[in-house]
């Protein structure tokens, strides 16, 4: 039997935060990175709603069942 009443010792402890601080670091770090280097979307990454384009519909179905 264990005469320490804690679950973990100091030390699995300091352990744990350590590598939960390394992954969120981590998770950061790419993120910011995919944000530099993502490729562009050209119009449909604008801001603003995509511009009209003439002579263009809106989808309809081919036949109607």
């Amino acid at each position: 039997m264990r005469k320490n009443p804690n679950l973990f010792s100091a030390h699995e402890r300091r352990v744990a935060l350590l590598v939960l601080l390394a992954a969120g670091v981590l998770t950061l770090g790419i993120m910011a990175l995919e944000g530099l280097f993502r490729p562009s979307l050209g119009l449909y990454g604008a801001t603003g709603a995509a511009p009209s384009l003439p002579n263009v519909i809106d989808a309809q179905p081919l036949a109607r069942l």
